[in-house]
């Protein structure tokens, strides 16, 4: 059973496992062939990648990322426009942070979010505010697609990114829910979650009015609420 009724407007079922989750975003966009996404964290250009499957459709878009190998094969095999940076506050804007290495958990924060992540080794990489990236490349609010994946740095990164203004029409968000920051910031600024599938957790703005099932309600409880002490402690361990 397909989880997302597009033509109901109806989640049947708040789903938490990566299964099929590239067949879903397609699914959710009805395999459009001319979308624009945002990669916020794009690392490697196909393995694991939010939006290679969506070029291959013929979508177009930013791919944005701070380490520099990495933006060479992003550049060597993507379509994407590659801009080599790390999104943070404005603050932080212009700035050179010590970034430290971990291949796909790689982070500006001082203490990895992903549990067993080790790291041995750090750059210093240049930041910009994810405002200033959409600006200089002329991207047009109401886009597509934006996934963010940048290993505990949202927070810093939502300070620079004017949701209400760009109003991406599905936000992936990576979220360990150690807390529920993240979760307010997105409905404070007009958005509801509708899904999860592993890290990553759905959003889509509130007037696209989404219903989701009572199941789906419980799910999402047990996810955002119940759940939430156990991660905690495990995270502090």
């Amino acid at each position: 059973m397909n989880p997302i009724d597009l033509k109901n407007r109806t989640i049947k079922r708040f789903k938490n496992g990566p299964e099929n989750e590239q067949k879903l975003v397609r699914h959710f966009f009805g395999d459009k062939t001319d979308g624009f996404y945002v990669d916020i964290g794009a690392n490697e250009p196909i393995i694991q990648s939010q939006t290679y499957h969506l070029e291959q459709l013929g979508w177009n878009g930013l791919l944005v990322e701070p380490i520099p190998s990495y933006c060479e094969l992003l550049k060597d095999q993507r379509s994407g426009i590659t801009i080599q940076c790390a999104c943070s506050s404005p603050e932080n804007e212009g700035q050179r942070l010590q970034l430290s290495l971990a291949e796909g958990h790689s982070t500006l924060n001082e203490k990895p979010i992903a549990k067993g992540s080790v790291s041995h080794e750090s750059i210093f990489v240049t930041c910009r505010t994810l405002d200033s990236v959409l600006e200089d490349n002329l991207v047009k609010p109401g886009f597509e697609f934006i996934s963010i994946d940048i290993e505990g740095h949202e927070m810093e990164m939502f300070k620079g990114f004017s949701l209400g203004h760009w109003k991406p029409q599905l936000v992936l968000l990576e979220d360990h829910v150690l807390n529920h920051e993240k979760h307010r910031h997105m409905k404070q600024n007009g958005y509801m979650l509708i899904m999860r599938t592993g890290l990553n957790s759905w959003y889509v703005p509130k007037e696209q009015n989404f219903k989701l099932t009572y199941s789906s309600k419980v799910q999402y409880f047990r996810k955002y609420w119940l759940g939430l002490p156990v991660r905690q402690f495990r995270f502090r361990q």
